[in-house]
């Protein structure tokens, strides 16, 4: 059984159509009801932007930055989906809403670490240039 959504949020960000074992009858991501034939694997364009490239199987992740700001971790997302450049994260659900900051990350936990950013190797140098600037900002003094 597969989506057959083109704008469902698991084939937007994974570029890939899901399978379901066949007693499921509606995608848990967008509630479109699933289809026996998978549809095109053409992934559709977003906004404007290009779909992202397919990761496959075999691929290695590399990992090129790692974040401990909320706010960072938002523009390194943004950053990455705007050049089409797929990724994961390690990390993220260390966030704590009530806290404000990283539980993992905080000055309480010295063992913490961020939130770290994984693309596939053949695309590492392309995301370490286009995150450069954040991973060693410029002094303007």
């Amino acid at each position: 059984m597969f989506c057959p959504n083109d704008a469902c949020p698991d084939l937007l960000n994974t570029g890939l159509r899901s399978e379901y074992r066949d007693d499921v009858t509606q995608c848990p991501y967008c509630g479109a009801t699933l289809v026996t034939d998978a549809p095109s694997d053409e992934p559709p364009s977003v906004d404007g932007h290009p779909p992202k490239p397919r990761v496959g199987d075999d691929e290695t992740m590399e990992p090129v930055i790692e974040a401990t700001d909320l706010t960072e971790v938002a523009v390194i997302k943004s950053i990455l989906d705007g050049a089409g450049i797929p990724f994961v994260t390690i990390g993220e659900d260390q966030f704590s809403a009530f806290r404000g900051a990283f539980a993992g990350g905080s000055i309480f936990n010295p063992r913490a670490r961020g939130v770290v950013f994984s693309v596939p190797s053949r695309m590492a140098d392309e995301a370490r240039t286009l995150l450069e600037e954040l991973a060693d900002p410029a002094e303007d003094t």
